[in-house]
């Protein structure tokens, strides 16, 4: 039987086991989604973004973000419970705008489809930039470009992405994404340790509680960076529909995820400042050495970028697919055919973007202060009010508070953050170098190549 894309039965009433429902401890396994859809690139990030705070206001930044990110996250979570049968963002946009004028509804259901496929995206190329730079650190000593590289990560993705259809078909797979998310991290953390801060930490880099270059800049770019590591917002809906008991996603979430989020985020971002100081660079993998230590670290960032991929490629696959026929752009969205030319169209296009912008801590900020405070936090809080004006509740005087603060936050890294960003990939666009060039940097062997690396002379 052919699955409907982003139909309510999809979750709820089919006994296909093709469904993609998530069976077992749906807890274990939705917490294990959000995992692998957050802790993802943004994690890889974390160095530098404290670096340019200090360790304690940088401790602080990471749980006031993780804080606002959770509470906007419970909020879906209770406009989805009064409108379970939305599979998508879209569906519950469409069901909280119920009551609106049409003009308005359609308004906001194009908004929010825009907003979140461009993101989702954006991540895939982001996803496949890292397949192609891993690739490279794993076969350093050969003089292959990033262009190469990321098409031979392509070829990788590809049989998954072809094979997976719906969220619930990675239950075998989060395990594996966990491992490797862990070992990206901890390989090169280990290694920094082994060595010592007399050999890691550069001469006249500082360790601070509070950075002394601290600035506004460095302050919005840091939220910025944060924002777009912590949200899981873009697919939540859809990985709420998958679970067989969407009550259960509180305890999904804050027993299982959000401890692990911040274990992660904070023990990878104090670390990488303690051992390298304010040189921490983009990635945590460039900051050690050539050898194995840096391959097997690698490895684990290819495998964990790999299924990271394929999840968020599911979604936005399903939901392009069903866009393009509710447009009559395609006379059938649930066979194999379509959606095997879906997935790899989506995967060359995720490929051109990747060597359109190919600089990976830049495109982490930009994303985070464009596409997550309008999608991932304002439109969701907006939602939530809607909700309370059309079925007559009133949110404590507190969570009022909390939801002003946080809107306040999501227009300063819109509008600051935006600019900011923006200025500054205009200024280091000669050091990235152009669209497709070879961009070498810590990927071969050479001091030309990677003059950061430990082992070059400054």
């Amino acid at each position: 039987m052919q699955a409907d894309y982003g139909s309510a039965s999809l979750a709820r009433k089919s006994s296909d086991p093709e469904s993609g429902r998530i069976h077992g401890n749906s807890a274990l396994l939705t917490a294990g989604l959000l995992i692998a859809d957050v802790v993802g690139a943004g994690v890889l990030a974390m160095g530098q973004a404290v670096a340019k705070l200090g360790w304690l206001l940088g401790t602080i930044c990471i749980l006031a973000m993780l804080a606002m990110n959770a509470h906007i996250m419970i909020l879906v979570w209770r406009v989805h419970s009064r409108f379970p049968d939305a599979t998508t963002f879209k569906e519950l946009v469409r069901q909280t705008f119920a009551r609106a004028l049409p003009e308005r509804l359609e308004l906001a259901q194009e908004i929010v489809v825009i907003g979140q496929y461009t993101y989702v995206f954006c991540t895939l190329g982001l996803y496949t930039l890292s397949i192609g730079q891993g690739l490279g650190m794993i076969f350093y000593d050969f003089s292959v470009c990033l262009p190469l590289m990321t098409m031979f990560g392509c070829l990788m993705l590809l049989p998954l992405n072809l094979s997976a259809r719906f969220l619930g078909s990675f239950a075998g797979s989060v395990a594996f994404n966990c491992a490797c998310t862990a070992g990206t991290v901890l390989i090169p953390i280990a290694w920094l340790a082994a060595q010592g801060t007399a050999e890691t930490r550069p001469a006249g880099s500082e360790y601070r509680a509070v950075a002394s270059h601290l600035s506004f800049d460095s302050l919005v770019t840091s939220a910025c960076t944060f924002a777009f590591a912590f949200s899981g917002q873009f697919i939540l809906v859809e990985i709420m529909t998958e679970m067989e008991d969407m009550k259960e996603f509180p305890k999904a979430y804050f027993a299982y995820s959000l401890p692990f989020q911040a274990a992660a985020f904070i023990g990878v971002g104090l670390s990488v400042y303690y051992f390298r100081g304010d040189a921490a660079s983009g990635m945590i993998v460039d900051e050690i050495p050539f050898g194995n230590s840096e391959r097997y670290a690698a490895i684990c960032l290819v495998g964990h970028m790999l299924i990271t991929y394929v999840i968020k490629s599911v979604v936005l696959c399903r939901g392009l697919l069903k866009e393009f026929h509710r447009r009559d752009m395609i006379t059938s969205c649930n066979t194999w055919s379509a959606w095997h030319y879906m997935v790899l169209a989506v995967l060359a296009s995720s490929w051109l973007l990747a060597q359109i912008v190919p600089f990976f801590s830049d495109l982490v900020n930009l994303l985070g202060s464009t596409f997550t405070p309008t999608i991932a936090f304002m439109t969701p809080m907006f939602l939530y009010l809607l909700l309370a004006r059309v079925q007559d509740f009133t949110p404590s005087r507190l969570e009022m508070v909390a939801i002003a603060v946080e809107v306040a936050v999501s227009v300063v890294m819109l509008l600051y953050g935006t600019v900011s960003n923006g200025i500054h990939i205009y200024e280091q666009w000669n050091n990235y170098g152009y669209p497709f060039e070879c961009h070498c940097q810590n990927l071969w062997r050479t001091c030309e190549c990677s003059p950061s690396r430990m082992q070059c002379p400054a």
